[in-house]
């Protein structure tokens, strides 16, 4: 056994390695790989409580382990038998997803009766969205998109394939899927040209896919790499592949708005941050990988305000993921290096919260006062934040994982993640 796997194993002990390499002591027998739970939980106990318990999935390993935010307990160690790379949980239901890129299946783990559904897909899961007032879950294979029944079990698989001529691995999309929960209308971006296609669940299984040409808006010729779309059709965000621009699309009238010239990749791939819609689609956010933050707000116009980081804060912030907080009066920029949380309307109100090592996820509560996140480094923790005074609040030492990874929570304040 070399050392990783050794310190996994260690991890769902419950014990813990001290600087010096002393063994602590064990909480809780092994949880071996292919079984659902290890607990302190009673039978019949649930584990969907949206504005309090925290999941956090270990990127190295097959573990997902939880949390109680108020108390800092930890309730439950789950394994699936597959490395958790996808994992979403309803926003008004009481139903998780699992999901690996390795593996041509997902787990549906029903978090109030605690019991799992694993259903066989004709290719790995890549992401996946819960369809809300539904027992819907929209999916993104290596490359066709579907909907699935967690109720019921039934798959819908699309026959439309998006895929590439440069395909020289099974694991990998070479697309990616925006999806408006409401509409239920699928955005699949494609990394070889710059076009989106369109679909929706509400159209009948044979329509065609609607194609969006955006050549006119990108002059590098590039694909498309990632992005977001409004619930309710309003606007789609995405990024282009190399990086050179970002783009707003308005469906209702085909408008587009652009940021203009951001960074530009050359022969060293640095895509931007995933754009971010605040929770009114009034704001969208976009940063390449130099902390140039480009904003638009749409209530004052078309015309971009710009943020140039790196002038004002840690030359080696390198951004990358957004959130948003404390009712909509801050966003957030997580990276290497740090954090930085600035207010909307204010530019000259912003705090940096320095980092050695590089955030891997961020989450914020659904009262939007307290940001949650995880590093790539250091003793495996969920650091906390309080978004109105801007202070660390005491962080919580997680058990059960060599690293936090994604963090997911029932509840959230935002439409983005």
């Amino acid at each position: 056994m070399d050392r990783r796997l050794f310190i996994q194993w260690l991890a769902s002990l419950g014990v813990t390695l001290t600087a010096s390499g002393v063994v602590g002591s064990a909480t809780a027998q092994i949880l071996k790989p292919g079984s659902t739970e290890l607990t302190r939980l009673g039978v019949g106990d649930s584990l969907y409580h949206p504005t309090r318990y925290l999941f956090v999935a270990d990127p190295d390993s097959y573990f997902i382990t939880v949390y109680d935010i108020n108390t800092a307990e930890q309730l439950t160690l789950l394994n699936f038998g597959i490395r958790p790379r996808t994992v979403e949980i309803a926003r008004d239901d009481s139903m998780m997803v699992v999901g690996d890129y390795e593996v041509s299946r997902l787990v549906l783990y029903e978090l109030e009766s605690r019991t799992r559904k694993d259903i066989n897909l004709p290719s790995p899961l890549y992401q996946a969205f819960f369809v809300p007032q539904s027992k819907l879950l929209a999916i993104a294979l290596r490359d066709q998109v579907g909907m699935v029944n967690y109720e019921t079990g039934e798959v819908h698989i699309y026959p439309q394939r998006f895929d590439s001529t440069r395909r020289n691995t099974h694991l990998y999309a070479y697309y990616n899927l925006l999806f408006s929960s409401y509409s239920q209308n699928y955005w699949v971006l494609d990394e070889d040209k710059p076009q989106i296609y369109r679909h929706s669940h509400l159209e009948p299984h044979d329509a065609p896919w609607e194609t969006i040409d955006l050549s006119a808006h990108v002059p590098s010729g590039s694909g498309l790499d990632d992005g977001i779309a409004s619930p309710e059709d309003f606007m789609v965000a995405l990024t282009t592949k190399d990086g050179s621009r970002g783009l707003i699309y308005f469906p209702e009238d085909g408008r587009v708005l652009s940021t203009g010239p951001m960074h530009t990749a050359g022969s060293t791939y640095r895509p931007q941050v995933t754009p971010y819609i605040d929770f009114y689609s009034r704001r969208v956010l976009f940063s390449d990988s130099s902390a140039h933050v480009v904003m638009f707000d749409l209530d004052k116009g078309d015309e971009p305000e710009h943020y140039y980081l790196h002038d004002k804060h840690h030359k080696n912030f390198s951004p990358r993921l957004f959130r948003s907080g404390w009712l909509e009066s801050t966003w957030i920029l997580g990276g290497d290096k740090g954090i930085i949380l600035q207010s909307y309307e204010d530019p000259e109100d912003s705090t940096y919260i320095r980092s050695p090592w590089a955030v891997i996820d961020m989450w914020v509560t659904g009262d939007s006062k307290t940001l949650l996140y995880t590093l790539d480094e250091g003793i495996a923790m969920v650091y906390r934040h309080d978004i109105r005074t801007r202070e660390a609040l005491e962080p919580i030492r997680i058990k059960g994982v060599v690293m936090g990874g994604l963090l997911r929570m029932g509840t959230n304040n935002s439409i983005c993640y």
